[in-house]
């Protein structure tokens, strides 16, 4: 038997120490103060109206936030070199090194569209809205990172 995978737990241990069986009682007991927390704040600032479905309201939101917050405070409390299966090194994969190099693609592109948009238009006068020319910006970046992503996928996999 391969002896590092019995050390293994299937749900991992803390990166502070102990055992599974406590990191998932620590992820469920802060889970739920935060989700409690969430529910407070929800109360504080939600809808007014009658109160008997105002807490029914509260406790149905307390309730399905309680799933996400225990899944949260377990990504945060688990040291990943105890969890069976883990990759060992998750940012030095294929599709990271794709993203990384579509993204500094796209950030020549966006010094290169924005400096010769800013020399254009010093020159000539034009009234367009900030907002429209940043959201504009931001969506040929995306529309670009995504055509850059796809083309390495394609001739690098």
């Amino acid at each position: 038997m391969n002896t590092e995978q019995e050390t293994k737990a299937r749900w991992g241990r803390s990166r502070f120490g102990g055992s599974q069986a406590m990191l998932i009682i620590v992820s469920l007991l802060a889970g739920a103060v935060l989700s409690a927390a969430l529910t407070l704040v929800w109360w504080n600032f939600g809808p007014s109206g009658d109160p008997q479905r105002r807490l029914l309201a509260a406790l149905a939101f307390g309730l399905i936030m309680l799933p996400a917050m225990f899944g949260l405070c377990w990504a945060l409390l688990l040291d990943r070199s105890t969890l069976r299966g883990a990759t060992k090194n998750p940012e030095i994969s294929v599709e990271s090194q794709w993203y990384d190099k579509a993204a500094v693609g796209v950030f020549q592109d966006i010094l290169l569209v924005c400096g010769l948009g800013a020399a254009v238009l010093s020159f000539i006068e034009v009234q367009a809205s900030i907002g429209l020319v940043l959201a504009s910006v931001v969506a040929l970046s995306m529309a670009d990172f995504g055509v850059r992503y796809l083309l390495i996928k394609r001739a690098e996999g």
